[in-house]
């Protein structure tokens, strides 16, 4: 069942809060670019929240003679899933600290080592970090207050994402727009398809006895896992024939207005 968290925010008139999703790294292949995680994670400040959508772990181990490949995996030892945890722990702790990590959410590669192996992976981060656990999908609401007790909720539905990629530009996208459009949120986040894309549903809405633009914001939020290697030996997504991508994730910035909030999504 898809959970709804609330993530408490106070701050000044004038200030914007970020949020940065964090979909798909890949921790424990060696074509996962950590480097690029870190600055990700490392651009941050006082109003930057964070959350991770699944597939934070590679999550293959030798036995599962489908996925694995020895070239890829960058464990050292036996205890695959355990070095993933450790590793995925050791980027997280400093936003858990600092309380910037409003939760950790599973993708499907989590899901496999659920199905097979009867851990989950995910939920034995968030007990490390104390932290909610997301599950797939749900939906975070952020209510946020200033010092006058003026107060905004920003709904954010997040889902790791469903279906094969595509090869082309703008079908993941309209799945995605498709899937949004039955859920009432303002922003929506979704990952599994290694792009970073954004899209808007342009929505009215009546905010204090006016019309406001309200629109619904999408955002597909990117990789950290490498298409192709500098040798002979081939990624997963060389061999299916996927195109490159971006590496990194997107951005949402929410500044509150006077009777709404001002929503940018980059990427």
């Amino acid at each position: 069942m898809a959970v709804i968290t609330t993530q408490k925010i106070v701050y000044n008139y004038g200030d914007t809060i970020k949020l940065k999703p964090i979909f798909d790294v890949h921790l424990g292949n060696k074509y996962c670019d950590e480097k690029a995680l870190q600055r990700y994670i490392d651009d941050r400040d006082e109003n930057t929240y964070f959350m991770t959508g699944g597939d934070l772990f590679d999550s293959i181990i030798v036995k599962d003679q489908k996925r694995y490949e020895k070239h890829s995996d960058d464990t050292e030892g036996d205890d695959i899933l355990d070095e993933q945890i450790d590793r995925g722990e050791a980027y997280l702790r400093p936003l858990a600290d600092e309380g910037r990590l409003i939760g950790c959410g599973d993708g499907n590669h989590e899901k496999t080592i659920l199905k097979h192996c009867s851990t989950n992976m995910t939920k034995r981060l968030c007990r490390r970090l104390k932290v909610p656990y997301l599950g797939y999908s749900g939906m975070i609401r952020l209510s946020m207050r200033d010092k006058h007790n003026h107060g905004r909720i920003v709904c954010v539905y997040y889902h790791h994402g469903f279906g094969g990629g595509s090869r082309t530009q703008g079908a993941d996208l309209t799945k995605y727009s498709k899937h949004a459009a039955t859920i009432d949120a303002d922003i929506f986040l979704y990952g599994h398809v290694h792009r970073k894309q954004t899209d808007e549903i342009p929505r009215l809405a009546a905010i204090g006895g006016k019309w406001k633009a309200k629109d619904k914001h999408i955002a597909i939020c990117g990789t950290y896992l490498k298409t192709l290697s500098n040798t002979t030996d081939s990624t997963y997504s060389e061999v299916a024939g996927y195109p490159p991508t971006a590496i990194g994730g997107v951005e949402i910035s929410i500044k509150p207005q006077e009777y709404w909030v001002e929503l940018k999504v980059d990427k």
